[in-house]
């Protein structure tokens, strides 16, 4: 039995179920190319991962993952959690709010340098 499974059962014996993520889904990058599926990670099953997903040509992202692109994201306030970016060369700090239940902002930082990106639930 994997961690998930054997976490869930002790929760659903003793009564309380545990509020699933607002970020669980699939989004979509508003004004860019992006899109990944947020999910319990592999490994710690407590953390969100994304892994990015290629977009077809209408726009709506596909099955086809393209790799890792969050992982060790956490909780970190009312709406707001943090995680680590994967550039594909980095590994980069990077933070997560919820803006309204459909759209999540993304906020990268080098330093001082941030760049930050909007993206939608896929539909």
């Amino acid at each position: 039995m994997t961690k998930l499974m054997l976490m869930t059962a002790m929760l659903s014996e003793a009564g309380a179920m545990p509020n699933p993520s607002p970020l669980l889904g699939t989004w979509t990058e508003i004004n860019g190319p992006g899109a990944a599926r947020i999910e319990p990670c592999r490994t710690t099953p407590d953390r969100l991962c994304a892994t990015g997903l290629a977009r077809r040509p209408n726009g709506q992202p596909g099955q086809t993952e393209t790799g890792l692109v969050l992982s060790d994201v956490t909780l970190d306030g009312p709406n707001r959690w943090r995680g680590t970016y994967h550039d594909g060369k980095r590994l980069l700090p990077a933070t997560l709010r919820l803006m309204s239940p459909r759209v999540v902002e993304m906020k990268v930082c080098i330093l001082m340098f941030c760049q930050t990106a909007q993206y939608a639930r896929a539909a």
